[in-house]
């Protein structure tokens, strides 16, 4: 063995490996962690500037926006990419500067502070083509919240307004969120939305979007705009949040008709996009979708029924991906697949090439499920089927 050497590294002064640090790109210097005990503790110290602040909720603003402008990754004076923002005794907040111009804002509330007191909210993208943009501060283009609360989110809100580039957003953990409007004309192509289990209303403003992801109970959804989704998710294997047959699925099945990628749950398709394209099931097809991801609580014979009826309406499909949940929501009595109707409309699947199958506890389920595809894939198409162990 050769005789073990210093460190000379890792003996370095805090301050002046701090300094080194700074010299380098954030994606190289983000492994430092993984050196040792010693250089985890100095990571966090390298990207991290904590701010004390004893004044109001709505300084926050003030105290984010000139951390961001503030921002340069070439000046090591100035290219710290956390914040933590202590307000008053219950509220702390992080703002994180991540690579690719992507920001994280997250709440954190102690005691019993109203962090999941109901509240409405209406969030406004800012449409106006910035005149000048200062290439050395950090530009907004993604942003991700998380845990906005009723006294946060009027704040959140005007922040929102200045960043003039932003096209994508993720809001989750908004425990008290009821009612959201999503107001964005023209600039935002991404929207994601989880973790928010109050929420009963979702207006979404925007014709330009393209990326959809939703995840919780499903919403009352209002659309203003149309817009062509090329990737739309619905993991809302909790089933509907509203009560009453509100929801005007009619223009949230002609924005998803044109995806190329989709998540879908069994009830969503039987309750919800069935019934409005009865009157045009003949010619109604998804025929942009290559790749389907199906939700459902299990495979029997009148399930696979279901799921082959929305197969047939997707003559380009080339992946299949079935999840089997015990604890997703199905449908409220029974939901009967026309049969008449999903024959006239019976289209091969030329381009059908992998099947993978999770959670399935029934070998016949599996079984029949395979046959009954075998039936409406092209004799010459080899199907390569994957099966998950459960």
């Amino acid at each position: 063995m050769e005789e073990h050497k210093p460190d000379i590294l890792s003996s370095l002064p805090l301050e002046l490996l701090l300094y080194i640090i700074s010299f380098l790109p954030f994606e190289s210097a983000r492994l430092i962690p993984l050196v040792s005990t010693r250089f985890r503790s100095v990571w966090n110290k390298a990207i991290l500037v904590s701010h004390s602040h004893n004044g109001s909720i709505e300084d926050i603003s003030h105290v984010v926006s000139r951390f961001i402008n503030n921002f340069d990754e070439h000046d090591p004076t100035k290219n710290t990419r956390r914040l933590e923002l202590h307000v008053d005794k219950s509220t702390f907040v992080s703002t994180i500067l991540a690579p690719h111009n992507v920001m994280h804002m997250s709440f954190f509330f102690s005691g019993d502070s109203k962090k999941e007191e109901s509240f409405c909210w209406r969030l406004e993208i800012n449409d106006q083509i910035p005149r000048r943009v200062d290439s050395s501060s950090f530009l907004v283009k993604t942003l991700c919240l998380d845990s906005v609360n009723s006294l946060t989110h009027e704040v959140v809100s005007s922040m929102v307004l200045e960043f003039s580039l932003l096209d994508s957003l993720k809001i989750c953990g908004c425990k008290g969120l009821t009612s959201l409007t999503i107001d964005s004309p023209t600039k935002l192509l991404h929207l994601s939305i989880s973790g928010c289990p109050k929420l009963r209303y979702l207006e979404i403003i925007s014709f330009k979007l393209k990326k959809f992801h939703y995840q919780g109970s499903l919403p009352l959804i209002k659309i203003h705009e149309h817009f062509n989704l090329t990737k739309a998710i619905f993991d809302v294997t909790k089933g509907p949040s509203y009560y009453n047959n509100g929801l005007d699925i009619g223009p949230l099945s002609l924005i998803i008709k044109n995806s190329q990628y989709l998540t879908l749950c069994r009830w969503m398709f039987e309750e919800l996009i069935k019934p409005s394209i009865s009157s045009s099931w003949r010619s109604f097809q998804f025929y942009k979708l290559q790749e389907l991801r199906w939700i459902d609580n299990s495979m029997n014979q009148e399930n696979i029924n279901s799921m082959i009826s929305f197969l047939k309406l997707c003559p380009s499909i080339e992946r299949l991906f079935i999840d089997i949940d015990s604890n997703t929501y199905s449908s409220n009595g029974e939901v009967s697949v026309d049969a008449d109707h999903a024959s006239e409309h019976a289209r091969v699947l030329r381009d059908l090439k992998l099947v993978k199958l999770d959670g399935f506890k029934s070998e016949e389920d599996k079984n029949k499920l395979i046959m009954a595809l075998q039936e409406i894939v092209s004799i010459d198409q080899p199907l390569l089927v994957l099966s998950s162990i459960s």
